[in-house]
Parts: structure tokens; C-alpha cells; sequence
């Protein structure tokens, strides 16, 4: 893999179906089994709806800056839009957000499996497991990581849809749940919209601006991508529903992981219940998925910034760093909810997610802008 004036030279190459499939198991990832939008109650389905609007834009704007360097990363472009020095400060931050992003789920991981099923075991224990699973993936290359997703975009559509067959046979959906709409107003719903449900998981897409420039056809980035955010909010958007009108507004809002808690009632017949590894499944693969493109993007950006070639050692070395931030960036998981919910929107992924982008984008206007004037004056004279 070698380096010609920042252009990206690689073997790796998928294509557009492969790149739906890893933006939807990503959009998916934790977000289906912790609930999005519940802090609004029963209007959850429009926070989504809402936020899912904002991610549209916010692809639009990656999408639009991928645009004009196809062949370059995030952590490359930056450089050539706001300079050498800079540029290398502000690829090095998104690195770090990358890598911290990627064990902030990583934690989500193990506090979920310690909740619901490995109590007594550690949890530095079960972050190993996936993270040596992550740093295989990695080593293989994102052509593997891209049709193993294609397996499981599979497996996970038929255990959603057992979800889905089981609890309606089972009759446990009330529609009353999901009304009145708007009982409180816009406000709450706006408030629950943005930041937190704007920048998760629809923010995150940010992450793919270290994938597309792999596109085989890099035309079909911006209809690939437009197609994967609205299905996977869609899917999104009707699944917390669906939780809702089984729980209730009140104990969804309160329970820690309602896909768990709402699936836990089917009981058709005495026969058909405990049907927990269900949910589990869901969450696992969205999961692996969500930590494997966070690491991978943090990982081959740190390797194309400081021209390093791909090491065995430094990649254990990283994942390694990775399993420890994921057990020591909180005593609990109520303190990593709480810093989840309150502090990383706000302070981690707006600057990240929306204000960085944006002042690039600007950026890059003004000077093309001020380009087209400076060489028709120079014709002139």
C-alpha cells in the first residue's frame, strides 16, 4: 500500500450494495437496543423522523466535501483545505474521536451482555472477545469487513423480523400507547431531536468519509448513502414504535435496553417466550459492526497520516487501548449513560459531527470562489 501525493492506493474496493448494507448495520448498531427518542414519550417516531431529516443534511454536507477529493479520506482533505499544519492537528482529533467513539460502544457492549445474561463475568473479559474480533477484521481489510456484512445483513433482518412476526402474533402492540401525539407540545420533541438523536446515530455517518473514497463506483456514494439513511431510519423510526406500544411511554423511558425488556413478554401458548437471544443477536452484529468501522477509520487514518505501514503488533498495540478506555472511561454504566447522554452530544460529536464539517465546507467555497475571480483578472490583464 503505498502513498503518491496523498492520493489513495489500495486493492480494497466495494461496491454500493456492500456500502449500504455497513451504513444500515451501523445506523442500526446500538441505537435499536438502547431506544432512540423515548425522552420524548409517545412522539418518539417524529424525533426520529426529525433527526433523521438532520442526518439527511449532514450526508448531504460529507458527501459534498467527498465530492471535490474522491480519492482522499477525511484526516487527507483537510489538509488541502485548511493547510499542512492544521490540517494534521484536526485529522489527528478525528482519529482520537474515532478510537473514542469506538469504545464508548465497545462499553455499551459489555454493560448490555453484563445486565441481561454474563453477570458474573468481568467486563474486560467480554470487551476482549470483540475486540479481538475487531482487530482481525481490521487486518483483513475492509473488503472482508464489507461482505461478512453482507451475511449478516441477513441474519439480522430474519431475527428482526421474528421480532416483528413474534409480538404481533402475540398481540402485545396497543396503539393507545402511541397517543396523543404532541401532547406536550414541539418542544419536547425538538429537545430529544437535537443534538442527541441528530448526533446518534445519525451524526456518526461522519465515519464513512474514511470509507467512500473505497467505492468502486464513487458516483453512487451520494444515492447509496441517501437510500441507506432513510431506510435505516425507517426501520429505525417503526421498530422504537413498536416498543413503545408494547411498554408504554413511561416504563420505555425508564427501562435501560426496552428491545430486551419488550421482546422478554412474548409468550404465545406457553411455548414460544425467553426469546432474549433475539435481541441480543440484533444487538451483537450491530454492534460489531458499529466498533469495527469506528476503529477501522481511526486505525487507517493514524496509518495514512503518519505513513505507517500496517503492523500486527501495532494494531494488537491499539486494540489494546481500546479495550482499556473501555473499561476505565466510567466507573458504571450509569456514569457512562449520564456522560453519554449529557456531555459527549454537546461537546464531542456537534464540534465533530456538524461544526468541523461545516466550517470546512465554508472553507472550501470561499476559496474556490475566490479562485474563479483571481484567474479571470489575471486573463484580463
Amino acid at each position: 500500500m503505498g502513498v503518491r501525493e496523498g492520493y489513495l492506493i489500495t486493492t480494497y474496493k466495494i461496491n454500493s450494495t456492500q456500502l449500504f448494507v455497513l451504513i444500515f448495520l451501523f445506523e442500526l448498531g446500538s441505537s435499536i437496543i438502547v431506544g432512540l427518542g423515548f425522552e420524548a414519550n409517545q412522539d418518539a417516531w417524529l424525533v426520529i423522523l426529525l433527526a433523521m431529516i438532520g442526518g439527511i443534511i449532514l450526508f448531504l454536507l460529507y458527501e459534498s466535501l467527498f465530492k471535490q477529493y474522491p480519492n482522499l479520506l477525511l484526516t487527507e482533505y483537510v489538509e488541502k483545505i485548511v493547510g499542512k499544519y492544521l490540517g494534521k492537528i484536526i485529522a489527528f482529533m478525528y482519529i482520537l474521536y474515532f478510537f473514542y467513539i469506538a469504545g464508548r460502544v465497545l462499553r455499551d457492549f459489555g454493560d448490555l451482555l453484563i445486565t441481561t445474561t454474563l453477570s458474573q463475568t468481568p467486563l474486560v473479559v467480554i470487551n476482549s472477545l470483540m475486540v479481538l474480533l475487531v482487530v482481525y477484521a481490521y487486518y483483513l481489510g475492509i473488503e472482508v469487513i464489507a461482505r461478512t456484512g453482507n451475511i449478516f445483513f441477513i441474519i439480522l433482518t430474519v431475527l428482526a423480523s421474528l421480532f416483528f412476526i413474534f409480538v404481533f402474533i402475540d398481540r402485545l402492540p396497543q396503539m393507545e400507547h402511541l397517543q396523543p401525539v404532541l401532547e406536550k407540545g414541539w418542544n419536547p420533541v425538538l429537545k430529544t431531536a437535537f443534538p442527541l438523536t441528530l448526533t446518534f446515530p445519525f451524526g456518526e455517518l461522519i465515519v464513512f468519509t474514511m470509507i467512500f473514497p473505497f467505492l468502486n463506483k464513487k458516483e453512487k456514494v451520494l444515492k447509496t448513502g441517501l437510500f441507506a439513511v432513510i431506510f435505516s431510519g425507517t426501520v429505525l423510526m417503526v421498530t422504537m414504535s413498536v416498543i413503545l406500544s408494547i411498554l408504554g411511554p413511561t416504563i420505555g423511558k425508564n427501562t435501560e435496553f426496552p428491545l430486551m425488556e419488550a421482546i422478554e413478554k412474548v409468550n404465545i401458548a406457553e411455548i414460544i417466550q425467553r426469546l432474549d437471544p433475539i435481541a441480543l443477536g440484533i444487538f451483537i452484529i450491530g454492534v460489531y459492526f458499529k466498533i469495527t468501522l469506528f476503529f477501522f477509520a481511526g486505525m487507517y487514518g493514524f496509518e495514512r497520516l503518519f505513513r505507517i505501514k500496517k503492523q500486527k503488533f501495532f494494531i494488537l498495540l491499539t486494540g489494546t487501548a481500546l479495550l482499556a478506555s473501555s473499561v476505565f472511561m466510567a466507573e458504571g454504566f450509569t456514569q457512562h449513560l449520564q456522560i453519554g447522554l449529557k456531555v459527549v452530544p454537546l461537546y464531542v460529536h456537534m464540534p465533530f459531527q456538524v461544526y468541523i464539517p461545516l466550517l470546512l465546507f465554508l472553507i472550501m467555497v470561499v476559496k474556490r470562489l475566490f479562485k474563479q475571480r483571481v484567474v479571470p483578472s489575471k486573463r484580463s490583464g
